[in-house]
């Protein structure tokens, strides 16, 4: 390790895990795309709520205004006078994914972390910051295009929080939740530069600013907190991250903030569980998840967003050309964001012992992934968007299809996508599954998701609080 250079040490810590064509369906028949019925009827499809229990055929789902109000089939549910029903034989009702990990301070294009490819002789950082300000509705709508209908932002600087505010004032966009920070130890411009004057990373040295800092996050309104343990070359930042993490983490559950923490190393992840985060961002790298540590997180109900995909997609196939992308990638993807990844030939070599780190890391990250699934650890899909190469979107799809390779059925999988990650968010009574009460987010199918996961790329329709809208209202720009 100390035979690396100082620029392949910054790149070790971020691959450590720093904040790290078919057509198009056409709405179902009688659909009114961007329109709210009260009430309306879908009927005649096979309904997965997200609980993980058995699909539902011929089923009927009952929408008045945002809300379900009914779940069930025609045997058992009521159909309320003046009714607008929209019949969905041969489709599939699933809820509205969501992901669970993202940064809309990051593009997904090669100048967005000058930390991990510096250029800025290309594209200097600032113009990067406005392009990315001024591309928020066509990244609102990628979500939508790819059926996320809630993202979790995973800290940043405010201007998360003014993503936030715009989703909340359109129509095609999804639902966006604010995670303040990270907070850690680690200077902040040893990583990120400034975001529009503001830092991306909040930095204590000490437990004093712990008040301090949720606060803040108070102040601005923040659905939860995160925390962070780098390690790696940053570790001698860290010797005391549990003492100046705890009273952050209590702080934040006394005011009912779930606290999410960054972390890709066993022993800091099974201590910030035992310290109080609710959910880890990443999963141990550097070892096998071991018994102790299963237990632990099982007994907690601590959620963990694998992010499997981030690891191959931003630090792999970008230098070997080796693009693997799904479908959905290809058709709600950003397309001024790809053609950026094509405009640097080539790329600045990765230090080999950095590619021999992701090459263990990448298979580790799936072989943990199926252990703690078998055990029973509640799992969240994140896609870690905004990272170089990782589609805001449509990425989640590339995700699932990779915790489905590393031995996630299917059925789980939705799961995964809708209801663990709305109770990693702390909205589970709000979002994440088809059942009365809940917001009216879903997706009509055209092929059944729980024979493969791919096929929840399939989307006719996406209903956002109850308004159904057409997949080909949310195709993006032809750029």
């Amino acid at each position: 390790m100390n035979s690396l250079s100082a620029a392949s040490l910054r790149l070790l810590a971020l691959l450590a895990g720093v904040l790290s064509l078919s057509a198009c369906g056409e709405p179902p028949p009688g659909a009114s795309p961007g329109k709210i019925s009260n009430p309306l009827v879908l009927t005649g499809a096979t309904l997965i709520d997200g609980l993980g229990g058995a699909p539902i055929g011929n089923a009927v789902v009952v929408i008045n205004g945002e809300r379900i109000t009914a779940v069930g089939t025609a045997a058992n549910v009521q159909l309320p006078d003046g009714a607008e029903t929209i019949d969905l034989n041969n489709r599939w009702i699933v809820p509205g994914l969501i992901d669970a990990h993202a940064h809309f301070m990051e593009s997904g294009r090669p100048y967005t972390k000058p930390a991990q490819i510096d250029l800025t002789h290309l594209v200097p950082y600032e113009r990067e910051v406005a392009w990315m300000k001024a591309r928020v509705p066509v990244t609102l709508k990628a979500y939508l295009c790819a059926g996320v209908t809630t993202v979790l932002s995973v800290g940043g600087p405010v201007f998360e929080y003014e993503v936030r505010e715009q989703a909340a004032g359109s129509r095609l966009a999804p639902e966006v939740i604010v995670a303040h920070g990270p907070i850690a130890l680690v200077p902040s411009e040893l990583l990120f530069p400034l975001f529009d004057g503001d830092t991306p990373l909040r930095t204590l040295q000490d437990a004093s600013g712990a008040a301090a800092e949720i606060n803040l996050a108070t102040a601005r309104g923040a659905d939860l907190i995160k925390i962070a343990v780098m390690g790696g070359p940053l570790a001698a930042f860290e010797a005391d991250y549990s003492g100046v993490l705890a009273p952050v983490i209590a702080r934040a559950r006394a005011q009912n903030l779930p606290v999410t923490a960054h972390v890709t190393q066993l022993e800091a992840a099974r201590t910030l569980i035992e310290l109080g985060a609710t959910s880890l961002q990443h999963l141990p790298l550097d070892a096998e998840v071991d018994a102790a540590f299963v237990s632990l997180a099982r007994s907690k109900g601590t959620v963990i967003v694998p992010t499997l995909a981030v690891w191959p997609r931003s630090f792999v196939q970008p230098y070997s050309r080796d693009w693997q992308f799904t479908e959905i990638e290809s058709r709600c993807g950003d397309s001024a964001v790809i053609q950026a990844w094509h405009t640097v030939e080539p790329l600045p070599p990765v230090d080999p012992q950095v590619g021999e780190f992701f090459r263990t890391g990448i298979a580790m990250a799936a072989r943990n992934t199926r252990i703690l699934y078998d055990a029973g650890v509640p799992l969240a899909a994140g896609s870690d968007a905004g990272n170089f190469a990782m589609l805001h979107g449509a990425s989640l799809h590339y995700e699932l299809q990779l915790m489905q390779n590393a031995g996630v059925d299917p059925l789980g999988l939705i799961t995964v996508a809708t209801f663990n990650a709305a109770i990693l968010a702390g909205r589970e009574t709000e979002l994440g599954s088809i059942s009365p009460g809940k917001r009216a987010d879903l997706l009509v199918l055209r092929a059944d998701p729980t024979t493969d996961i791919a096929n929840l790329q399939q989307i006719d329709s996406v209903m956002r609080r109850g308004r159904l809208i057409a997949a080909t209202e949310l195709l993006p720009p032809p750029d």
